[in-house]
């Protein structure tokens, strides 16, 4: 890394802000100071009391290199190659405040110039649906065909979900009416929070885009993917500005897959990085107003890693098991509506402990078996039997 005096560094830096400020006619933006006291260099500017920290500690993390992090309550401190250079920010002016005991490099400038204007953006806000799609979020429109005939069977889970979270949310006055007349102390009695617990493959995601399509809220589902990410910060601040987007879209709902990934009990020895997210997660389900339009639904087959203050944010828990017996043939008799029921209860019988899921994956495998052999052996257009499928289905046991 190459030193820059300070005359030209200052001079660098202070060029990049005035083209920088250009860009906004009519806009004032902070100033930046920049000294030189004995061997020290130090930088200030103001920056936007909403600006995200992290974001502006991951420029010097991504521009510099790895750096030491102390955090107290008051600022944040970055170090490396024994404290050449440290950052602080103090939140309570709103200020950052960059210093170093030489004159800075070429990449430091550079990290300056990009801190300045990460602190201090202006442009034009862009909509909630755009904001979630550029954080790899996917929205399923409220619009959606699926009904609860797509879910065989389940008919106790189905009967809850619609007592316990869809006719609240399609009747709130009601609720609140309720409330507003039964408690001393107004609360809302609508769900706000609600774990969807049990195997994969039974029906949680499926369910969860029912209620949003019923209840004509769009489904904001979050992967485990676009949330965490290796930059010191970042994984939180991502998970913050998902819910603070899915809230701007009105009414909405938030589908968390996966949450025991994000929220795995502090009582184990975990990340710090996890410990972070799961703090702003317990922050934004806090936070939701009782008027708030926003519902949470989190997804997970191990429910037993849940951290309990998480847990106790939930305001309903529904099990999702695996089929019974009669509950397998109904659903293979929505993925081989030709087969007699006999025939269906002779695979659901051979099927125990396999998910929903499953079965529709071993009925689409008989299909595309059937269709090949069909082609292959040129023979008349025709269903695959039960055969097939009983193929299939040892052949995804046997996996």
């Amino acid at each position: 890394m190459s030193i820059i005096p300070y005359h030209r560094a200052k001079k660098l830096i202070e060029t990049g802000i005035k083209d920088y400020v250009g860009q906004f006619n009519g806009i004032e933006l902070p100033k930046i100071e920049i000294k030189k006291e004995g061997e020290n260099t130090s930088v200030n500017f103001s920056i936007d009391k909403n600006t995200n920290l992290y974001k502006i500690i991951n420029i010097f993390v991504k521009t510099i290199g790895e750096m030491k992090i102390q955090e107290s309550l008051r600022d944040l401190r970055l170090s490396y190659k024994n404290e050449s250079i440290c950052f602080s920010n103090n939140p309570f002016e709103n200020s950052v405040h960059f210093y170093k005991r030489e004159d800075f490099t070429s990449q430091e400038i550079e990290a300056i110039l990009e801190a300045y204007k990460s602190g201090n953006l202006i442009k034009e806000k862009t909509s909630p649906k755009q904001r979630l799609l550029e954080l790899g979020v996917t929205i399923y429109n409220s619009n959606n065909k699926l009904g609860w005939e797509d879910i065989a069977g389940y008919e106790n889970v189905k009967q809850e979900i619609k007592e316990n979270i869809l006719l609240p949310l399609q009747n709130p006055e009601i609720y609140e009416q309720i409330a507003k007349g039964t408690r001393k102390k107004y609360e809302s009695i609508k769900p706000k929070a609600v774990l969807f617990e049990g195997p994969s493959g039974t029906g949680k995601t499926t369910s969860a885009r029912i209620i949003a399509g019923e209840s004509e809220s769009p489904m904001v589902y979050i992967p485990i993917e676009s949330i965490m990410t290796k930059w010191y910060g970042e994984s939180e601040n991502n998970l913050a500005e998902i819910f603070d987007a899915s809230s701007d879209l009105g009414s909405s709902l938030i589908f968390l897959d996966e949450i025991d990934s994000l929220a795995t009990s502090r009582e184990k020895d975990i990340y710090e990085a996890t410990r972070r997210v799961l703090s702003v997660l317990l922050r934004k389900i806090d936070g939701f107003e009782p008027n708030d339009k926003t519902i949470l639904i989190g997804a997970t087959n191990r429910k037993q890693d849940l951290d309990p203050a998480l847990l106790n944010r939930f305001d309903l828990s529904v099990h999702f098991h695996l089929p019974n017996l009669k509950e397998r043939a109904s659903i293979f008799g929505n993925y081989a509506k030709h087969l007699s029921e006999g025939d269906l209860e002779k695979l659901a019988q051979q099927s125990e402990g396999i998910s929903g899921r499953n079965i529709k994956d071993i009925c689409k495998y008989s299909e595309r078996k059937w269709a090949s052999k069909l082609l292959r052996e040129a023979k008349s257009m025709g269903l695959p039997p039960l055969k097939e499928y009983f193929f299939s289905l040892k052949n995804k046991k046997g996996n």
